[in-house]
């Protein structure tokens, strides 16, 4: 049972990656509807092309949380496989836990609810890998 929550952990992972792929094609839209326009400009005043290394950086962090999770499943072998497992349910939980301010510093929206939602699956797929 472990290993198929850990399958389903790691293609939410992938489509999430595949979701960033495909805010590439219009970032600075994606940006202004996620409510963060002021990270968006801050790294424009850098580079025009660093917000979309930082949105391919994101795009390789959430494929290789999916590969982690396979990994932990037993379907391939990647190195140091529970030590990862470990920091993305730290690295998840303390992002569950931000989303939580947030819904009361910026008032309670459906986009933020939708992504607690989508955390907190990721987080029980993830969970008590031994």
């Amino acid at each position: 049972m472990k290993k198929i929550f850990l399958r389903i952990g790691a293609v939410v992972f992938f489509m999430i990656a595949v979701g960033h792929l495909a805010c590439l094609l219009a970032l600075e839209q994606m940006f202004a509807f996620y409510n963060v326009t002021y990270i968006y400009e801050t790294l424009y005043t850098v580079g025009a092309w660093l917000p979309y290394v930082v949105t391919l950086g994101l795009v390789c962090c959430f494929t290789a949380a999916g590969l982690y999770g396979l990994s932990a499943a037993g379907d391939i072998k990647l190195p140091l496989t529970k030590l990862a497992i470990i920091t993305i349910e730290i690295l998840f939980a303390l992002r569950w836990l931000a989303g939580i301010v947030m819904l009361f510093v910026r008032g309670f929206s459906w986009l933020e609810i939708g992504n607690l939602f989508i955390i907190t699956i990721i987080l029980i797929c993830y969970a008590r890998v031994k």
